[in-house]
């Protein structure tokens, strides 16, 4: 059988970059891996992590560019302490500092600029929604995406207060699932959650508490673990090779930041080896399975 690398040579392949805290190190790592196997997405959506490095590639930044970036990145370029409650919109960062790193290291400013489709997760402060941005302003569709709740103040588009799409998404496949025609394959780069898989019940006396990521807002991690599922089906039933990549990761947060060049690493030749199988052995995640 031929190596998975080669089977994608010349295919039209959508990129699927998901949400993870602080896991844009770890996406620029499989995004690197993918083009030095020679495949360029035609398409690519982020949310989150995820959306940092597909508005970076999309915008004409190369992974080594956007390797550089990353591990140039300082707790001082997004760190700025914001009133609490300011303007009604309770947040411990102001988020000012992080627009202006989005606005400098961005060849462009806007979805059209872009030199492929790109799409953004985000999600709707009041109504709960999940929305793909794809037109207006990148920095403040990245920005919003990638605002965590109560960490950074929401970004408001289009009169609707939005911040991150992790919040109700992991993966954002539907806009790869609406131009699947113009597709051969989407890969997804899935960022396992921290938290514990759902049949994995916590005991003790920590057993009877919420989850991290449930406890403030958003949408249990069940039910976005089943969303994400639903769209792998739909995909797959409409003819499309869905291939998910779930290569180990390190764990980082902005106390940590210097374990960035390792996150990269581990990440490309967690790719890396999986685009040289001549098997499907290596692909998949336990919790998209």
């Amino acid at each position: 059988m031929a190596k998975l690398s080669h089977e994608l040579l010349g295919k039209r392949v959508g990129v699927c970059l998901t949400s993870g805290f602080f896991g844009f190190f770890h996406q620029a790592g499989v995004l690197d891996a993918l083009v030095e196997c020679g495949i360029r997405p035609t398409r690519i959506t982020g949310t989150s992590a995820g959306a940092i490095v597909a508005a970076a590639y999309a915008s004409g930044l190369e992974p080594q560019e956007i390797r550089e970036v990353l591990l140039g990145l300082r707790r001082s370029d997004f760190w700025d302490m914001g009133w609490p409650l300011a303007e009604g919109r309770f947040s411990l960062l102001a988020g000012q500092r992080f627009k202006a790193k989005l606005a400098q290291v961005l060849p462009v400013h806007g979805f059209e600029q872009c030199r492929l489709p790109l799409a953004v997760g985000v999600h709707g402060v009041e109504d709960g929604r999940v929305r793909h941005l794809t037109r207006g302003s990148l920095v403040d569709a990245v920005y919003a995406s990638s605002a965590v709740p109560y960490l950074f103040t929401p970004q408001e588009i289009d009169g609707q207060l939005l911040w991150d799409g992790g919040v109700g998404e992991r993966s954002p496949l539907a806009p790869h699932y609406e131009a699947r025609a113009e597709l051969d394959a989407v890969i997804v780069s899935y960022l396992p959650p921290h938290d514990p898989p759902p049949d994995k019940k916590r005991a003790g006396l920590l057993g009877f508490l919420p989850r991290p990521a449930s406890f403030f807002v958003g949408t249990p991690i069940e039910e976005r673990l089943e969303r994400d599922r639903r769209s792998v089906a739909l995909l797959r039933e409409a003819g499309l090779r869905v291939l998910v990549f779930g290569p180990a990761r390190v764990p980082l947060g902005p106390f940590s930041l210097d374990r960035g060049p390792a996150a990269v690493d581990r990440a490309r030749l967690g790719a890396l080896e999986i685009l040289d199988s001549d098997h499907d052995a290596l692909l998949g995640c336990p919790y998209l399975s």
